[in-house]
């Protein structure tokens, strides 16, 4: 099979090194998405206004929805082509790279369709204010017409990784965010287009991205090549796609419910906790951003060596993954336990600066306990890497979100900030012993079958 520099095979060489060089780049393409998002709100409040700011704030989640839909989708194509990669299978790749490209185009054409059309059901729902309605509505429409290109790209880019390579994607990211900075500079500052041109500039910087993501599929010389003229859906591999990324799909949407029951706890504690938990989000995205992108260096490593028929590989590349990302969030927790509160300072004006002492004594209950998340990230991907994500979903749903939604509605907090938070690091321990005992039994399952 005919491989580029970019592109990593998991199925050889040194395990460490090669998880390293997978993770580095995804970690700073989310550093950098997380950039150039601030960088967006800064423009829109600084010359749409407070009204631009709460036309996108107030319909955030709703735009999320499709978005986590369709990305769960992509991630059981990844998976499947990482297993085909691996396994050296290249008319299965071929046809499973083609199929997934189609897909997309199909799916996100009729996503689109949908999404528009519901709109405004959708910001009823959200009771979004009368007074900016309008504006909602406009950004809205114009964000979901563009979700068509938002998903192709994340299918291509999700191609790119399956086989190993998570620095194009990074590169691309780089070039459509800046891109995007400079179109919101336009439409919102120089134009005075207000949130509808924000959403206008991120369709097209998505646009950006898809094109320059098919570009680099077409141009590949590997088995992985996309042909625009054998693009069609092959019965099989679209099965296993729904089989394997229906559940994650599924999972995307339905998480964020619990963080809205727990949000809606906090909400009653006051203003000051609210920004100080708002602020404790802005501070601790590291832990988050650096988790999520090793599981899924993992989930590659093990769909890659598990394709290859290398069980033992797998189980070895999942202990360094984890020794790897626990010392990574170990020491990101230490900077947030002594630092949280001066880093808070930096945020918040003088006038708010004592809600930084609130959001440092929420850092010091948290920052030990962070290391509990990850062995549920870390056994999810590996499990998930050798196809089956519908148990994956269900540990996740009731590790997490049902521990959290029982914790609010059953145990007493009497309206104290600390303990309900307390139900964050209680769900991680729940759900990452939920997965390592469900991963031992996988793995030996496995192993006889």
């Amino acid at each position: 099979m005919k491989k580029r520099a970019s592109a990593i095979d998991f199925t050889t060489g040194s395990i460490w090194k090669s998880l390293l060089l997978y993770f580095l780049p995804v970690l700073a393409g989310g550093l950098f998405q997380q950039l150039y998002a601030t960088v967006d709100v800064v423009i829109l409040g600084q010359f749409a206004g407070k009204a631009g700011l709460v036309a996108i704030d107030s319909i955030y989640n709703l735009l999320k929805l499709p978005v986590n839909f369709f990305t769960g989708l992509s991630a059981g194509a990844a998976i499947i082509i990482s297993q085909c990669f691996g396994a050296k299978e290249e008319d299965a790749l071929s046809k499973a790279v083609h199929t997934a490209v189609a897909f997309a185009m199909a799916g996100g054409l009729v996503l689109s369709a949908v999404c528009v059309t519901t709109a405004p059901l959708g910001l009823r729902l959200m009771s979004v204010p009368n007074n900016v309605y309008p504006l909602a509505l406009r950004y809205v429409q114009i964000y979901f017409a563009g979700l068509a290109v938002s998903m192709l790209y994340n299918i291509c880019a999700g191609i790119l990784r399956a086989v190993g390579d998570s620095r194009t994607p990074f590169y691309i990211l780089a070039v459509s965010g800046t891109a995007n900075v400079g179109l919101d500079l336009l439409f919102v500052a120089a134009w005075d287009m207000s949130a509808p041109g924000a959403a206008l500039a991120t369709v097209l910087a998505q646009g950006l991205s898809a094109a320059l993501a098919l570009m680099v599929l077409v141009r590949r010389q590997a088995a992985y090549r996309l042909s625009p003229r054998r693009l069609r859906f092959d019965r099989a591999v679209l099965g296993k796609i729904f089989t394997i990324g229906l559940p994650m799909a599924l999972q995307s949407v339905l998480y964020p419910i619990s963080n809205m029951t727990v949000q809606a706890a906090v909400n009653q504690t006051g203003t000051d906790n609210i920004v100080a938990w708002a602020l404790c989000g802005k501070l601790d995205f590291l832990i988050w951003l650096a988790a999520d992108s090793f599981a899924a260096a993992i989930a590659t490593f093990v769909a890659q060596n598990y394709g290859a028929g290398q069980g033992e590989r797998c189980r070895k590349g999942v202990r360094i993954g984890l020794g790897m990302i626990l010392a990574i969030i170990i020491f990101i927790s230490a900077i947030l336990f002594l630092w949280s509160e001066p880093l808070g300072r930096l945020i918040l004006n003088s006038a708010d600066a004592p809600i930084a002492g609130v959001t440092g004594r929420l850092m010091r209950l948290m920052a030990p306990l962070y290391f509990l998340y990850v062995f549920g990230e870390v056994f999810a991907g590996a499990i998930r890497g050798q196809g089956e994500s519908l148990r994956p979903m269900v540990i996740t749903l009731l590790g997490t979100c049902a521990t959290r939604i029982l914790w609010i509605w059953l145990v007493p907090h009497n309206h104290q900030l600390l303990a309900i938070l307390a139900v964050y690091p209680v769900s991680w321990a729940v759900t990452s012993l939920a997965f390592a005992i469900y991963y031992h039994r996988f793995r030996a399952r496995a192993a006889h079958a």
